[in-house]
């Protein structure tokens, strides 16, 4: 009768080489490769997206861009658990300098062409910012909002906000 012999020292070299060469790519991918960001929320595509650095001249309208939620609408956001908690904004640029955004009670427009509807209580049935009217996008500035999603909280309840607040574009990676 033969006996097999198992040989363990193999798969711990082979589980010890696997780990090392995991974190050599993890310290090298940190120091110099592309933030990556995933995307959990479904008001834009959900999937993985790289983060990609510009000047605040560089932004154009279609860019998804990432920005962290305002201090003012942490315990709105945070709080109604709609992202967890640090997560920021990733929404479509709609509108820069010289733009016409106007918020109305059932809608949102930019330069007259409709974006999409405004609600004045979320899924919840709790109430949500409102600041009807009209106003042109002034230097500095960028409104963003979803046309993916047409119950997102974005630009339609708080406004434009400072270009200078951009984490940079979001470049869909893998969506889905």
């Amino acid at each position: 009768m033969s006996t097999l012999k198992v040989h363990t020292a193999v798969p711990f070299f082979v589980m010890g080489v696997a780990a090392v060469i995991v974190s050599i790519t993890v310290l090298v991918w940190k120091q110099w490769g592309p933030t990556m960001l995933i995307n959990e929320t479904p008001s834009e595509p959900l999937g993985v997206y790289r983060l990609v650095g510009h000047d605040s001249r560089e932004y154009r309208r279609g860019m998804y861009v990432v920005f962290p939620v305002p201090r003012e609408l942490h315990a709105l956001v945070y709080g109604r658990h709609w992202m967890r908690n640090g997560i920021p904004f990733l929404k479509e640029l709609l509108g820069l300098a010289g733009d016409r955004v106007c918020i109305f009670p059932d809608r949102l427009e930019i330069n007259d062409r409709p974006v999409g509807p405004i609600f004045s209580v979320d899924s919840n049935g709790q109430s949500l910012p409102h600041h009807p009217g009209c106003f042109v996008v002034q230097p500095g500035y960028f409104f963003a909002a979803s046309q993916y999603l047409n119950k997102s909280f974005d630009g339609r309840y708080f406004g434009a906000l400072a270009l200078s607040v951009l984490q940079g574009e979001a470049r869909p990676v893998w969506t889905f």
